[in-house]
């Protein structure tokens, strides 16, 4: 099934060639195999004549309130899905931090958590190089309160180190639409505005994408595109 990409750009980003490797600032010791999956490139930035705020607000299972508004300065990265969409959503999710965090690669969720983002090229001296945060959205759909509980407690168990948004209704669905079953993914930039997003699993052209895109952002969150 072909995968639904959607850019609010005028001029999408275009694909990398197909000689895929990863540049010096995305590899490195800790990179193993991930490292090597996709080319990043710091290409045309992703240009929209007006990309749309992103105003959102979820709890997670330890009943902390999560905002988009809290990752400004950062790239976010929300991979979501329904409860047949979880496992695969959250292993894309995992993914998708190595390949910006290669030290998180065999460690514990903990550690994994704690693992510094890498360096991007061409940032000055005494300047961060900005993040990329990956969430993981559960899409629980509209249940009584004490599913809502048995989730949350599931989810302490089984995500004990990484906060998990909840969506009790169909916010997610509404906003950026959703593929039953698999995994979806929404880009972010550092001004908290929509730049990308992916409904359904995505192959390797359409995850090269995805990591280009958050590269690029990040290197305009700082001024270098």
């Amino acid at each position: 099934m072909t995968n639904t990409v959607k850019n609010p750009s005028p001029n999408p980003l275009p694909v990398a060639e197909r000689g895929l490797r990863t540049p010096p600032s995305l590899g490195g010791k800790g990179a193993g195999g991930l490292g090597l999956l996709l080319l990043l490139v710091l290409a045309c930035p992703v240009v929209a004549a007006d990309p749309p705020k992103v105003d959102l607000t979820f709890e997670d299972q330890f009943e902390a309130t999560n905002k988009v508004a809290d990752h400004k300065g950062k790239v976010l990265i929300l991979v979501y899905g329904d409860r047949k969409g979880i496992e695969a959503s959250r292993e894309l999710g995992a993914k998708l931090h190595v390949l910006f965090h290669p030290t998180a690669e065999g460690k514990s969720a903990k550690d994994a958590k704690a693992a510094p983002v890498a360096a991007l090229d061409g940032v000055p001296n005494g300047t961060k190089s900005p993040d990329v945060a990956v969430v993981p959205v559960a899409c629980c759909g509209s249940v009584p309160g004490p599913i809502k509980a048995l989730v949350r407690s599931s989810l302490k168990k089984d995500a004990a180190d990484v906060p998990v948004w909840l969506d009790f209704g169909t916010t997610m669905a509404d906003k950026f639409g959703m593929r039953d079953g698999e995994p979806n993914v929404v880009v972010i930039d550092a001004e908290g505005r929509l730049r990308l997003k992916v409904n359904g699993k995505p192959d390797k052209e359409t995850l090269q994408k995805v990591l280009q895109t958050a590269q690029n952002l990040r290197a305009e969150a700082v001024g270098l595109r």
